[in-house]
């Protein structure tokens, strides 16, 4: 079962528009027009834009114009790359990843909160106490410490690969994903799409905007959250759907907010 997504921020509404890098930039006015389809005030706007300026995660170019900063630029990426996310996959061996963690890593919460981002992020689910688990199925495996690293993971965590695991480990461990669930959740949301899709031409078009956002938000995190299991413990034809199912509804959204900003 998939839920409405809670109301967005000034401040996700801008990361949210920059992230996306078409355009790749924006004015201020157009950050505000923008905040007025979601019912955002200029203030909020302003402001949000202020301090994220200030964290390094916006940068304003010559022109006045504001496109992502440093800071942000990791997940920037990742964002953009929500279409070829399943190319992450190879075949899989049968052996795992391993992130340990140890009382530093928990002893600042904003480092720690980061950190179990990062690896919900990456598909590692908590095994147990302390110790989270994925399978290593995906390319560039040893590079992983780099990803979890640019999402400001603790630089601390412990991250090895396992093989030969115990019998109890290796019949727990492939069961630590709610596949069933993960699979319907996608299906559920590439019929939102689908909803939202033959809806959108008969809304005002500050309101389509407005939906095109949230609906495609919520599909993208979707498609960023999937664990990218290997085929052997989650076959990827949900997945696989959803993104397919997206790249229309985006297509769509792109002209609906063209059109908007235009005004």
């Amino acid at each position: 079962m998939i839920h409405d997504p809670p109301p967005l921020s000034a401040r996700a509404l801008i990361l949210d528009l920059l992230d996306t890098g078409a355009p790749p930039d924006f004015s201020t006015g157009e950050l505000v027009q923008a905040g007025a389809a979601l019912g955002l005030e200029a203030t909020a706007i302003r402001t949000a834009l202020t301090r994220l300026r200030q964290e390094g995660r916006v940068r304003t170019l010559d022109r006045g114009r504001h496109t992502i900063g440093a800071r942000a630029a990791p997940l920037q990426q990742r964002i953009q790359g929500w279409r070829r996310v399943e190319a992450r996959r190879q075949p899989w061996a049968g052996g795992w990843l391993l992130a340990i963690a140890g009382p530093q890593d928990r002893a600042d919460r904003t480092v720690w909160r980061h950190t179990m981002r990062a690896l919900d992020l990456e598909g590692f689910v908590e095994a147990e106490t302390n110790v989270w688990a994925r399978p290593d199925n995906l390319a560039g495996g040893p590079l992983i410490r780099d990803r979890l690293r640019d999402l400001d993971a603790a630089p601390n965590l412990l991250v090895v690969a396992a093989s030969g695991l115990d019998e109890a480990r290796t019949a727990r461990f492939p069961a630590l994903w709610p596949v069933a669930a993960l699979q319907a959740a996608h299906g559920q949301r590439a019929a939102a799409l689908a909803a939202s899709a033959a809806r959108l031409p008969d809304l005002p078009l500050a309101a389509a905007a407005a939906e095109s956002l949230l609906t495609g938000r919520a599909a993208i995190r979707a498609i960023l959250r999937d664990p990218l299991l290997p085929e052997a413990l989650c076959p990827p034809a949900a997945l696989s759907a959803l993104i397919a199912a997206m790249d229309d509804y985006d297509r769509r959204g792109k002209a609906i907010w063209a059109r908007y900003l235009a005004l």
